[in-house]
């Protein structure tokens, strides 16, 4: 019922604002304006999802570190999960406007960070400091389904990490200031990177 009735409230939003820009077809300026309106439609979609997923996780209770998938705590997990807006934020991907998205939802994210389409999948567990570099088809993952269990942790990226294209990193991380993590790494759950150390690999290791 959530899922529905955000998705067709943002569905809602959309289809007024393009009926509103072909109302703008007429005089001079009339295919300025509709091109202006059509662009405007996906930015007010990926605000309005993130404000209605930030909503929801300012009123929900924090994820439960450990329990059972049978637990209502961990559906509860699943519903607001799937009011993720990831497909609208990648419009913004590698722009300053990105940052501030994950910022409406509850990351608490650094000054300067570059974000060239990272996915995090559990908001209110992650933390970025300041002049991080987040690349292409990187993933936080704050969460995990582990023999019918359910397990989250909180994850903590330090000022000045960098993240590799296509580099996983799992719960209850803690990357200190200045680390890197090569690309197509997995880092794996509870570990801890060094300040300015480089790790690398499956698993990820020192290099």
């Amino acid at each position: 019922g959530i899922f529905l009735l955000t998705r067709w409230l943002g569905v809602f939003l959309v289809v007024l604002i393009d009926l509103a820009a072909i109302e703008f077809f007429e005089g001079m300026f009339a295919n300025a304006a509709m091109a202006l309106l059509f662009a405007l439609s996906p930015v007010v979609a990926a605000v309005y999802y993130a404000i209605v997923e930030g909503c929801f996780e300012k009123l929900s209770p924090p994820p439960p570190s450990i329990c059972s998938i049978y637990d209502s705590r961990f559906w509860w997990v699943e519903r607001v999960w799937k009011l993720h807006p990831i497909n609208f934020f990648h419009l913004f991907d590698g722009t300053p406007f990105l940052p501030l998205l994950w910022r409406l939802i509850g990351v608490r994210m650094g000054k300067r960070v570059f974000d060239d389409g990272v996915y995090i999948s559990e908001p209110t567990l992650t933390t970025f400091g300041d002049e991080c570099v987040l690349n292409h088809q990187s993933l936080i993952q704050c969460e995990s389904q582990e023999d019918g269990t359910f397990k989250s942790g909180r994850t903590e990226i330090g000022a000045g990490c960098t993240i590799g294209v296509g580099a996983f990193v799992h719960y209850g991380v803690t990357m200190s200031d200045g680390s890197v993590l090569a690309a197509d790494s997995f880092l794996m759950k509870g570990e801890y990177v060094p300040p300015h150390a480089r790790w690398g690999g499956n698993p990820a290791r020192e290099m």
